[in-house]
């Protein structure tokens, strides 16, 4: 999905905090690209195997 996707459910988080009026909007964008997985350390956002790949039946 798409940050965008996200901006509702970030602007009710966003609207709990108390930011001024100059720092909502940004606020607002950054969560919802937390929210989507958007600028996340590539160490975190890598594929990680499945620990039952290697289970045998």
């Amino acid at each position: 999905m798409h940050y965008e996707d996200y901006i509702p459910e970030a602007l009710d988080t966003v609207s709990a905090w108390d930011l001024p009026e100059s720092e909502f909007t940004d606020a607002v964008n950054a969560q919802a690209r937390l929210m989507a997985g958007q600028g996340l350390e590539p160490s975190f956002n890598q594929s990680m195997p499945s620990p039952y790949a290697t289970m045998r039946f």
